[in-house]
């Protein structure tokens, strides 16, 4: 049992960090796409696009305004999405290994 907590904390550490880090990059690629062209755009929107999608459900449906979580405070509800993306991958993978044990 502690084992597949750790898996789900691991996978919800992991998503908090990508997805951090991707706003991170595609901010960066923001401030200087005017300068560079279309390529540098293009993967903004790539980008942006992830991160809509590493954000769900919890982020992307702004049940959460920024005057209730100021500064800092906003990754206890970031904190939140991941795990919950943590625990469905966990449960996935669980499934998917227990499907193929079977056959």
């Amino acid at each position: 049992m502690m084992k597949k907590l750790w898996s789900v904390v691991a996978l919800a550490a992991v998503h908090l960090v990508v997805s951090k880090a991707i706003v991170a990059v595609a901010m960066r690629i923001d401030i200087f796409a005017a300068d560079t062209g279309w390529a540098a755009v293009a993967l903004g929107r790539v980008l942006i696009a992830i991160t809509r999608v590493l954000y769900f459900p919890i982020i992307t449906l702004s049940l959460y305004s920024r005057q209730w979580f100021p500064g800092n405070w906003i990754y206890i509800p970031m904190a939140v999405n991941s795990l919950l993306w943590g625990v469905a991958a966990a449960a996935v993978f669980w499934w998917w290994r227990g499907r193929s044990k079977t056959r």
